[in-house]
């Protein structure tokens, strides 16, 4: 299986480490994505430091990803391989109405509460949008 790097925390409060994992097949009506650029920010300090509650280590940071999709897992609609992509945190909106595909999310159409959990959500910027950065 292919391998891939990543920066990783392995227990609450250790430093950050890089690592080889192998690299994983999407399941059921999700993607892939190789990442090109991803930001830390300061909820990520405090998974580094331990101070989520109820979260497993080892733990890789990073939830804010430009990148692009390169495998589909089942039952994926609206998303092809080669496709640019950003992610960002939010949590309870769809992914895929108007709003979500056009980096709205906020604005979500269909949107639930996410219930005390956030979930990380690819966002593909429409035609009518500027382009993410290259």
């Amino acid at each position: 299986m292919a391998k891939m790097r990543a920066v990783e925390v392995r227990q609450p409060g250790g430093p950050f480490e890089l690592v080889e994992r192998e690299v994983p097949e999407p399941g059921p009506e999700k993607i892939r994505i190789k990442v090109q650029a991803c930001g830390i920010c300061h909820s990520d300090s405090y998974t580094k430091d331990g101070l989520v509650p109820g979260i497993q280590y080892p733990r890789i940071p990073g939830h804010e990803v430009i990148g692009v999709v390169d495998a589909l897992g089942a039952n994926v609609r609206g998303w092809t391989a080669g496709q640019r992509v950003g992610i960002g945190w939010h949590g309870g909106n769809c992914g895929y109405c108007g709003a979500c595909r056009h980096g709205d999310a906020f604005a979500c159409e269909t949107e639930t509460p996410a219930k005390l959990a956030f979930k990380t959500v690819a966002i593909a910027r429409g035609q009518d949008k500027a382009p993410l950065a290259r």
